[in-house]
């Protein structure tokens, strides 16, 4: 355990090391905060040790890394999708079919790999902590949003 509290006190002040390097971007600096509260709260919900956590997060990463990249392929599409409909020529209408199918394309392959790293869980995790994962990260999602809501409202007033 000792060894699991040494390994995240590491990873929290190299990310407030990293986040003061990269001040030009306060955005990205704002979002490795978060993640790595996301990953200090989900260790603790989770009560791993630390060789489960590393293979926890290191199959959450490749996930991560793979749905970043379908959801990138996604925003391209809306932006070339949304260009294509500003021209609303009528004459659009087979490549605007084509861009529609690609983008039910890709969001079903994001669903799929959400299912895909759930069901890969099961050999790291009980049933009860790969559940907690679950209910965590919709949670966490709640959260967050709701505390930039708050600071849009507060900004505005």
């Amino acid at each position: 355990m000792n060894k699991l509290i040494a390994v995240v006190s590491f990873v929290l002040i190299a990310a407030f090391v990293i986040n003061a390097q990269d001040m030009k971007r306060p955005d990205q600096g704002a979002m490795k905060k978060i993640e790595e509260l996301e990953k200090v709260k989900l260790i603790e919900t989770l009560g791993m040790d630390e060789q489960t956590t590393l293979k926890f997060f290191t199959r959450r990463t490749k996930y991560r890394e793979e749905q970043s990249q379908l959801i990138k392929s996604t925003i391209n599409l809306i932006d070339q999708m949304s260009d294509l409909t500003k021209k609303n020529d009528g004459k659009n209408d087979e490549e605007l079919k084509k861009m529609i199918e690609q983008y039910q394309d890709l969001e079903a392959k994001l669903l799929k790999k959400k299912l895909e790293f759930y069901n890969s869980l099961n050999d790291i995790l009980t049933y009860k902590q790969i559940a907690k994962v679950m209910v965590f990260e919709r949670r966490f999602k709640d959260e967050i949003r709701a505390a930039l809501m708050q600071e849009r409202r507060k900004g505005k007033h």
